[in-house]
């Protein structure tokens, strides 16, 4: 088979994306970019604050126990 124009483009976009995660895995290792795993941003883009789900819940407040009536 006949190597395509089309067939070259599509192995270097395939290249060239597989080049561009290389760099952001290389960079999330070196810290320099956050570690959102959400799936929800781009590359560089700014993070939103993440909520820790699995925290525990703070103890409730007990009641307070009546007062007794003044006489």
């Amino acid at each position: 088979m006949a190597d395509s124009s089309a067939k070259r483009i599509r192995e270097a976009r395939k290249r060239q994306h597989r080049e561009m995660k290389d760099e952001r895995k290389r960079l999330r290792k070196e810290g320099l970019l956050g570690h959102d795993n959400s799936g929800l941003f781009l590359p560089g883009e700014k993070a939103r604050e993440v909520v820790d789900l699995h925290k525990p819940a703070p103890d409730p407040v007990p009641p307070k126990a009546p007062e007794p009536p003044a006489p």
